[in-house]
């Protein structure tokens, strides 16, 4: 493989990331809106954490399969899969009943076809870009992230007519159906057949052959794994709830609520690409540290806050270090794997991130009942300080080559 992506390569890329672009404008807005749909339902904030987690419980499974089956079968028909999963789901939430049992059956597997797209999407790109331009390529991503997140939580409320928002679950629907229809039609695949894993993934688990896997992808990539666990536990035992703190706390009305999360979607746009480039010429490790370093600082920020106004700096503080501290974890964990174990390592790297957030969203109402809001912003501020020093201590600057040049076994 050349150093530099063919042209053609490059533009399958980038149709790839526009398809994404409209998918992430529903994804966008979950966090923003469900919590206040469940709670119009008569769900409590314990509840509404378990019906947050069970999706991302769900992305647990589906991320790790998907990333092991596309392995063998190739990264495309996987995608176009769970991104179909996505979008009936959205439709159902319309006209199925509205309680407790039918939404966490709908969150089970809005998740599974969720959290399919950015186990495929990351090894899509690492499979067509080489480490030198890798963390730029990755910042598209993210990018795509931002024009979801910029135009999702501004549109959701003319879509929500008090306590009716069947016309946001129909509109949220037809947008991940585009994105469906765009990956199948435009998309090509990326990964070459003579890369692929000869041997056929069986449905089941075996533990030691599992174990197996996971000893293959390194230990400098486990322990990147362990920090990546404890910075999302701690973040999402209150992103989930992001939108009743401003309701409870800072009083805001739904319009109000979309332009902080405007606000997350602006500071995507103008850092991501500034977060790539200085992964690719800085360093992925000192990318990290120092946006680790400002996720914690701006989390203390949100307990210190004295007039209202000043939400909106803390805020962008906490969305321009998000972003960079995604994207250096997407480009470190894809300089870490070798191709023939990317999507098995990519499927597991979602796991874990998708694990936390599970158990952050199960604890964090609770936590949040009991303890209040400024307590689980320090909490979470004091486990992005020790996801900083693991990486700090313990792991170095990706290399070259990846370190397991070994495929992986399957875990069967």
């Amino acid at each position: 493989m050349s150093n530099l992506a063919t042209p053609e390569r490059r533009r399958n890329y980038y149709l790839l990331i526009i398809s994404v672009a409209s998918m992430m404008i529903t994804a966008s807005t979950i966090y923003m809106v469900f919590p206040l749909f469940f709670a119009e339902h008569g769900i409590s904030n314990t509840q509404s954490g378990l019906l947050i987690s069970i999706g991302t419980l769900a992305g647990v499974f589906s991320g790790l399969l998907a990333g092991k089956f596309s392995d063998s079968y190739g990264r495309k028909w996987i995608l176009v899969a769970g991104t179909g999963v996505y979008a009936v789901v959205f439709y159902l939430f319309a006209f199925m009943s509205k309680d407790f049992t039918t939404f966490f059956v709908l969150r089970f597997f809005e998740g599974i076809g969720f959290y399919v797209m950015p186990v495929m999407v990351s090894a899509m790109c690492a499979d067509t870009f080489e480490r030198q331009e890798r963390g730029r390529m990755m910042s598209l991503f993210s990018m795509s992230g931002g024009i979801g997140q910029l135009i999702g939580p501004l549109s959701a409320p003319y879509l929500i007519k008090g306590d009716d928002y069947t016309m946001y679950f129909l509109f949220s629907g037809t947008f991940v159906l585009i994105s469906c229809v765009a990956l199948a039609l435009l998309v090509k695949e990326t990964l070459p057949v003579e890369l692929r894993v000869k041997t056929v993934p069986k449905i089941g688990f075996n533990f030691g052959s599992f174990l197996g896997s996971v000893r293959k992808l390194g230990k400098p990539f486990m322990l990147l794994l362990g920090a990546i666990l404890l910075y999302r536990t701690g973040y999402t035992l209150i992103d989930p709830f992001f939108s009743v703190y401003m309701s409870d706390v800072l009083h805001l009305d739904l319009s109000n609520m979309s332009y902080l999360f405007a606000i997350r979607a602006l500071c995507t746009l103008i850092f991501a690409p500034i977060a790539g480039y200085l992964a690719d010429k800085w360093g992925r490790k000192p990318t990290f540290v120092v946006s680790m370093a400002l996720v914690a600082v701006a989390l203390v920020a949100y307990t210190r806050m004295t007039q209202p106004y000043h939400i909106y700096y803390v805020r962008a503080l906490d969305a321009i270090a998000g972003v960079v501290v995604f994207n250096s974890i997407r480009t470190m964990t894809a300089d870490l794997l070798a191709p023939e174990v990317r999507g098995f390592g990519m499927g597991l790297y979602s796991t874990i991130s998708q694990e936390s957030s599970t158990v952050g969203a199960i604890f964090g109402g609770y936590l949040i009942d009991v303890m209040g809001y400024n307590m689980v912003f320090l909490v979470a501020a004091g486990l992005s300080a020790m996801s900083l020093g693991i990486v700090q201590l313990f792991i170095d600057e990706p290399a070259e080559t990846p370190v397991n040049q070994t495929v992986a076994p399957v875990a069967h």
